[in-house]
C-alpha cells in the first residue's frame, strides 16, 4: 500500500500556523515596543512640561527681582509701570510654580529628588514681597536699606535652587533621547546667561534708582558677572556648532548678543570702566528706562530659550505621534492575525478536533463494550478523511471479526458438547466390556481398557479447557463484579487449592489492604498458583505474591522456587495445549497458562516470565485499578482520559 502523503490542505495549514507563530512574536515585540515608545514619549512629555513651567518661573522671578530693587530707591513719581510690571511678574511666576509643581504630582519621578529646598525659598520669597510691600508705603528715606540686599539674595537663592532642580530632573529624560538630551544641555547654557544678564541689569537698576555709585563689593560682584556673561557666550557658541539646531538658533543667538551688548555697553563706562564717579552721581538714563531696554536684552536671551523648548515640545510630539502610529499599525497587524487565528482555530476544531473526538470516543467505546460505530465524519482530502475511511474498513473488519468470533465460539461450544457425547458413550462402552468379559480378559487388555478410560477423561477435560477458554470474552462481561480484599482473595485460592502441608503462599502486606475484582482475578491467580505447586521439583515450596502500584494500575508478580522453566520455551508456554513434558508424563494439559494469557489481555494487559533452569520462575502482569462509580459514559471518560 502507497504511503499517504500530506495534502495541500494540511500543508497550507502547517504554513498557516508557522506564520501565525510568526506574527505573534512580531506582533507582541511590536506592541510592546510601541507601547514602551508611547510612555516614554508622555514621560518626556510630562517632563517638558514640568521643565518649561519651572524655567517660566524662573524668567518671572528674574524680571521681578529686577523690578523690585529698582522700585524700592526710585521716586514715587515713576514707580507706577515698575509696580505693574512687578506685579505682572509675581502673578506669572507663581502660576508657573504651580502648573510645575502641579504636573510634578503626576510624574513618577525619583524620591531622591524633591522640592523641599524650591518651597523652602519660595516661602521665604513671599515674606519678603510682604516686607517689600510694606515698605513701598513709606517714604524713602524710612526704607530699610537692607530689604533689597536680602530680596536680591533670596531671590537668587531660589532661581538657583530652582535651576539645579532642573538640571538633575531632566537627566532621566536626557537618556531617552539624545536629541533631547542636547536641547535640555543647550537650555542650561541659555540660561546660566540669561541669570548672570539678569542679576546685572538687576543691580545696575538698583544703582541707577538709587543715583549712586555702586560699592567696591558691587562693582566687584558685576566685573565678575560680565566676565561670566562673555565666556558663557563664547561656550554658547561653540556649542551651537555642534547642535542640530545651530541652523535655527544662531540667528537668535546673533540677535540676542548683539542686543545685549548694545544696551549694556552703553553704561559701560559708568560700571566697568573704573572711572570714579562723583558722590552724587547724576545717570543719563532713569531707572525706568533702564529697566525696559535692559529686560528686552535679557528678554532675547529667553526667546532663544523659548525657541529651545519649542523645539523640545515639537520633538517630544513627533516621538508620540511616531508611537502613536506604530500602535495603530501593530494593532492592524494583530487584528489580522486575530483573523486569521480564528480562521485557522475554526479548521483546527471543525475539521481537526471534533473528528478526531469522534474517532477516539469510537475507539474508547470499542474498548469498553466490544463494539465499533464507525463516527459519521465528513470526508476530505486530507489525513482526517483518510483516517475516517481506515476506521469504516476497520469497522467492516470489526464486525467480520466480531461475527467470527462468534462463530468461533458457538462452533467451540457444539464441538465440545458433541465431542462429549462419544467419548462419554466410549467410556461407558469399555465399562460394559470390561464387566461382560471379566473372566475372559487377560490382565494386558484391562490394562489397555483402563488406559482407555484414562484418555476418554483427558480428552473430556481438554475439550472443556477449550470451550472455557473460546468463551472467555463472554464469561467475563456474564460474571457478577465482586469487590474483595486482597487477602480475602488469596484464603479463598489456597482453600480452593489446598497445598500440600511443606507449601507456603505469602502475599505482601499492600496487597492484603487494597480491594480488587474477584474475578477473573482469582482465576489467573489460582492458575499460576497452581502451576507452581503442581510443577514443582520438591515436597517443600514457597510461593510469594507480590503487588506495585503506579498511575495506570497494578504490576502483580508470583514468584516460586521450583526447577525453573528454560528460556527457550518461554515464547510456548502461553500457547495453547503447550506443555514442556511428554502428554503421558506432564502433571497438566497445557492450557492454564493460555487461559491466562487470554484473560490479561482481554483486560488490556500483558504478562511477563523471569525464570531459568533450577532458579524458580517469576510471572509478572498488569491489572487495572478500580473504576469509579457512576463515571459517566464511555465518551465522557474517553474525553476525561485523552484530555
Amino acid at each position: 500500500m502507497k504511503k499517504p502523503t500530506p495534502s495541500i490542505r494540511t500543508i497550507l495549514l502547517l504554513i498557516v500556523g508557522a506564520l501565525n507563530i510568526l506574527i505573534a512574536v512580531l506582533v507582541g515585540n511590536g506592541v510592546y515596543e510601541s507601547w514602551e515608545n508611547y510612555k516614554q514619549a508622555q514621560r518626556l512629555k510630562l517632563g517638558a512640561s514640568v521643565i518649561d513651567a519651572l524655567y517660566g518661573a524662573t524668567k518671572s522671578w528674574s524680571l521681578e527681582r529686577a523690578s523690585s530693587l529698582s522700585i524700592l530707591h526710585a521716586p514715587p513719581e515713576s514707580t507706577e509701570s515698575m509696580h505693574q510690571d512687578l506685579l505682572k511678574n509675581r502673578l506669572e511666576a507663581d502660576k508657573a510654580l504651580e502648573l510645575a509643581l502641579t504636573n510634578l504630582a503626576t510624574s513618577n519621578f525619583s524620591a531622591a529628588i524633591n522640592t523641599e529646598t524650591i518651597n523652602e525659598h519660595y516661602q521665604q520669597l513671599l515674606q519678603q514681597r510682604t516686607a517689600i510691600d510694606q515698605a513701598l508705603t513709606l517714604p524713602i528715606a524710612q526704607r530699610d536699606p537692607l530689604i533689597a540686599r536680602q530680596y536680591f539674595d533670596l531671590s537668587t537663592a531660589l532661581i538657583t535652587a530652582t535651576q539645579n532642580f532642573i538640571l538633575v530632573y531632566s537627566r532621566t529624560y536626557q537618556r531617552i533621547d539624545a536629541t533631547i538630551g542636547q536641547q535640555m544641555t543647550f537650555k542650561y547654557f541659555v540660561w546660566e546667561l540669561a541669570e548672570h544678564s539678569g542679576e546685572e541689569y538687576a543691580i545696575i537698576g538698583q544703582m541707577i534708582a538709587e543715583n549712586k555709585k555702586p560699592t567696591p563689593e558691587q562693582q566687584k560682584k558685576l566685573v565678575s558677572l560680565r566676565g561670566n556673561i562673555e565666556y558663557g557666550w563664547e561656550i554658547l557658541r561653540k556649542f551651537a556648532k555642534n547642535n542640530e539646531l545651530a541652523e535655527q538658533l544662531l540667528p537668535l543667538m546673533e540677535e540676542a548678543y548683539t542686543h545685549y551688548f548694545f544696551t549694556f555697553d552703553q553704561i559701560n563706562d559708568l560700571f566697568y570702566s573704573g572711572s570714579s564717579l562723583s558722590a552724587d552721581t547724576a545717570y543719563p538714563i532713569s531707572a525706568e528706562m533702564w529697566l525696559g531696554m535692559s529686560a528686552q536684552a535679557v528678554e532675547s536671551l529667553l526667546l532663544l530659550q523659548d525657541k529651545i523648548l519649542t523645539e523640545t515640545q515639537l520633538r517630544v510630539d513627533r516621538i508620540e505621534d511616531n508611537a502613536k502610529q506604530e500602535i495603530m499599525l501593530s494593532t492592524i497587524i494583530f487584528l489580522f492575525a486575530l483573523i486569521l487565528s480564528l480562521y485557522c482555530w475554526s479548521i483546527i476544531v471543525f475539521r481537526i478536533a471534533r473528528p478526531v473526538n469522534a474517532m477516539v470516543n469510537a475507539l474508547y467505546t470499542a474498548t469498553k463494550d466490544n463494539t465499533f460505530e464507525a463516527p459519521k465524519i465528513r470526508h476530505h482530502n486530507d489525513e482526517i478523511g483518510k483516517l475516517a475511511k481506515v476506521l469504516e474498513v476497520f469497522q467492516s473488519n470489526a464486525h467480520k471479526i466480531q461475527q467470527s468470533n462468534e462463530a468461533l465460539e458457538r462452533f467451540a461450544y457444539i464441538a465440545a458438547h458433541d465431542l462429549k457425547t462419544p467419548l462419554r458413550a466410549v467410556d461407558t462402552i469399555s465399562q460394559w466390556l470390561e464387566e461382560d468379559l471379566e473372566d475372559l480378559l487377560p490382565e494386558k487388555s484391562k490394562q489397555h481398557l483402563d488406559e482407555l478410560r484414562r484418555r476418554v477423561k483427558f480428552m473430556d477435560k481438554l475439550l472443556d479447557d477449550t470451550l472455557e477458554y473460546a468463551r472467555i470474552d463472554a464469561t467475563m462481561e456474564s460474571k457478577p463484579t465482586e469487590i474483595i480484599s486482597g487477602q480475602q482473595l488469596i484464603d479463598e485460592i489456597t482453600t480452593l487449592l489446598n497445598p500440600p502441608a511443606g507449601f507456603n503462599i505469602n502475599i505482601a502486606e499492600q496487597l492484603a489492604q487494597i480491594n480488587l475484582k474477584k474475578f477473573p482475578l482469582q482465576q489467573i491467580l489460582y492458575n499460576l498458583i497452581n502451576n507452581a505447586i503442581k510443577h514443582h521439583d520438591k515436597e517443600c515450596g514457597t510461593v510469594d505474591i507480590h503487588i506495585e502500584e503506579n498511575a495506570s494500575g497494578y504490576i502483580f508478580s508470583v514468584r516460586d522456587d521450583g526447577p525453573g522453566i528454560d528460556p527457550r520455551y518461554h515464547h510456548k508456554i502461553f500457547e495453547m495445549f503447550q506443555t514442556l513434558q511428554p502428554r503421558d508424563k506432564s502433571k497438566g494439559r497445557g492450557m492454564g497458562l493460555a487461559i491466562v494469557r487470554k484473560i490479561i489481555a482481554t483486560t488490556g494487559g500483558a504478562i511477563t516470565i523471569e525464570s531459568d533452569i533450577g532458579k524458580g520462575a517469576i510471572f509478572r502482569f498488569t491489572w487495572p485499578k478500580l473504576e469509579p462509580e457512576n463515571t459517566g459514559d464511555a465518551c465522557a471518560n474517553a474525553r476525561r482520559r485523552y484530555a
